[in-house]
């Protein structure tokens, strides 16, 4: 197995498991709940579940970049798309920062403070601004920066892949930039479906990339174009 497709099948198992958390776990304690106060209690009562939840995401948020740079190093060879790939991957590498830190706030704050708001029946503003800044970081500045990544990445190497894994990464590109938007605009709606949307087309395009051997360095285009021309200078 190559380092790429190592990378995709790695990012795909633990991007399943974080959307099931998602899904199952979170949602409990996130504005898709809409009893402010069954949040709060959620998050104080299966505190052990919630970080659980929320580590599941930070292990894909590294996930994603050893993929994103295990992609952009095995499609390199071409000196034009060189350029753009390391951009990706260096953009990727900036959204680890403010999504870790989003998360963090998740796990080492908003317990804590929910458990004072529960007690003292006080604190609710506060609770709120700090998700609200974790949304931010995480949902609109490193969401968005991944999904520039992925619409680099997917399109650079568009004639490497089939048409389907390619609208697969393109698909998760322009559903990871409508979350931004969503979350940049705190719509709960808009968060909630394109998630749904965004999940299973960034598990696709991981798959495949994953269950495939493509060829990798130069597009295949270039491959059919190179070979014919070979066959004709043999033939004179």
């Amino acid at each position: 197995m190559t380092r790429l497709r190592l990378a995709a099948t790695v990012a795909f198992c633990i991007h399943g498991l974080a959307g099931m958390a998602m899904a199952v776990v979170l949602r409990h304690g996130l504005e898709t709940n809409p009893d402010f106060q069954d949040r709060l209690s959620f998050l104080v009562n299966h505190r052990a579940l919630w970080n659980f939840g929320w580590l599941t995401w930070t292990s894909a948020a590294l996930a994603i970049l050893y993929f994103y740079a295990a992609f952009a190093s095995a499609h390199e060879a071409g000196e034009a798309s060189r350029p753009a790939l390391r951009v990706a991957v260096l953009l990727t590498g900036a959204a680890i920062g403010p999504d870790l830190a989003a998360q963090a706030i998740e796990i080492g704050v908003l317990p804590v403070m929910a458990d004072r708001i529960i007690s003292a029946n006080t604190g609710n503003d506060l609770f709120l601004a700090f998700h609200r800044t974790a949304v931010m970081m995480s949902g609109y500045v490193a969401n968005g920066l991944y999904s520039l990544s992925a619409l680099i990445l997917a399109w650079w190497t568009r004639d490497a892949y089939p048409v389907w894994v390619c609208a697969a990464g393109l698909a998760t590109a322009c559903f990871g930039l409508m979350l931004s938007v969503a979350a940049l605009m705190d719509s709960v709606a808009g968060m909630f479906w394109s998630n749904v949307l965004l999940v299973p087309s960034l598990l696709l395009w991981l798959a495949g990339v994953a269950v495939r051997n493509y060829p990798l360095g130069v597009n295949t285009k270039t491959q059919r174009h190179k070979a014919t021309k070979k066959g004709r200078i043999n033939k004179l």
